[in-house]
């Protein structure tokens, strides 16, 4: 048997067994098959399972538009403090910002 036929094999196997309602072992005894084999075959498809991406929705919040007012909104923290800095917000006055978010 060719390894992608092997494959195909044993997840029709896994797939099947899933869907019997039965443990391992009767399974393998209803089919002839070595447990041992199905557990080897049943890990690997869970391996390669688990190297499937993983997606996650981002909620991204709709600000104002307050174009006058343009500059940067910086959400910090699992407590999401929300810094806004203004367009005109001084460069030192940054500094120091940063420097204290640092430290917290």
């Amino acid at each position: 048997m060719e390894t992608q036929t092997k494959e195909e094999y044993w997840q029709k196997q896994i797939n099947d067994w899933k869907a019997s309602g039965l443990n391992q072992k009767q399974f393998c005894q209803s089919r002839s098959l070595a447990l041992s084999t199905f557990c080897y075959w049943k890990s690997k498809a869970n391996r390669n399972e688990s190297l499937t991406p993983q997606f996650y929705p981002l909620t991204v919040p709709v600000l104002p538009d307050n174009s006058s007012d343009a500059g940067l909104i910086l959400l910090v923290g699992p407590k999401q403090f929300q810094v806004e800095i203004k367009k005109d917000f001084s460069g030192s006055a940054l500094k120091r910002l940063v420097t204290t978010l640092e430290e917290i």
